[in-house]
């Protein structure tokens, strides 16, 4: 299905920097429950999202084209897709699941160190095909299929591989969007609105550095071929540079910003019950 509304013009805080971007996105859906975790898929030439509350998984092609990937998606926040087309999928039933291009889902993980993982939240495919994703507990708090206490000692960053998972960092407090990008690790703390960044080594991750803050609230975070940093945060995604200063910020009309994915032809954020696409 396919709907396309045109949306109040962006306002642009650094307009020379935020050119790029259409003044007016279309709207593809504005009546979902609560949406999240956009990612590309190149081998379908699509975006992926979540609407966790209703328990969907999405995709939009890029003329606009709204569909339904599958209706059982384990309240999936964040998504990523690998090289080889499979949907990792971060989901607030307290699992990280894998879908092949066929649609079997596998679930890979669900337990670490003998107890329940919290709520994998965000997602992120590494070079060598590792995948990274962020557990905090929002998931069990309310946002996912039921309340839990929390049965794991820290908030971790993960890291799964040929079906080890390991605990890489238990620094931050509420670590939520997640992206490599040059090397490093790139984690959104929500408790205090900061970007950290990781260095990486084969022995593991570095302490985490403040690199970026555009407020009092972070969320999902991604980079784009310039290495310049997009972060959803309140009202609107602030953007920045490799130096982590904030060149713009564009104004979004909803009640919480929460995702964001970019390619170089175009740009979906998920805010809320909205969904945006936006043409560079």
């Amino acid at each position: 299905m396919k709907k396309l509304i045109p949306f109040l013009a962006l306002a642009f805080v650094g307009a020379s920097q935020a050119q790029s971007l259409v003044s007016e996105p279309v709207v593809i859906g504005e009546s979902f429950g609560f949406t999240e975790g956009p990612a590309w898929d190149n081998q379908q030439h699509r975006f992926v999202f979540s609407d966790i509350p209703n328990h969907t998984l999405w995709q939009v092609t890029a003329d606009g084209t709204l569909g339904k990937i599958t209706d059982n998606s384990g309240y999936s926040n964040g998504n990523a897709v690998d090289n080889n087309g499979n949907i990792w999928s971060a989901r607030h039933d307290r699992k990280l699941s894998r879908m092949t291009p066929s649609g079997k889902v596998d679930v890979v993980a669900a337990n670490f160190n003998g107890a329940p993982l919290n709520s994998p939240n965000d997602i992120t495919v590494a070079s060598d095909g590792a995948i990274w994703f962020t557990d905090p507990p929002f998931g069990i708090q309310g946002y996912g299929p039921e309340k839990a206490m929390e049965a794991q000692p820290v908030r971790g960053i993960y890291r799964w591989k040929d079906g080890d998972l390991d605990l890489m960092s238990g620094d931050l407090t509420l670590p939520n969007g997640i992206s490599f990008n040059d090397g490093s690790l790139f984690v959104a703390d929500t408790a205090d609105g900061w970007v950290y960044k990781f260095s990486v080594s084969a022995s593991g991750l570095g302490k985490p550095e403040k690199f970026a803050r555009a407020g009092d609230m972070a969320d999902g975070l991604a980079f784009d071929s310039d290495n310049n940093l997009w972060l959803a945060t309140t009202g609107g995604i602030a953007v920045f540079n490799q130096a982590g200063e904030q060149t713009c910020f564009i104004k979004i009309d909803a009640s919480h910003i929460s995702n964001i994915a970019v390619t170089d032809s175009q740009v979906l954020v998920t805010a809320a019950n909205k969904v945006l696409l936006y043409s560079k």
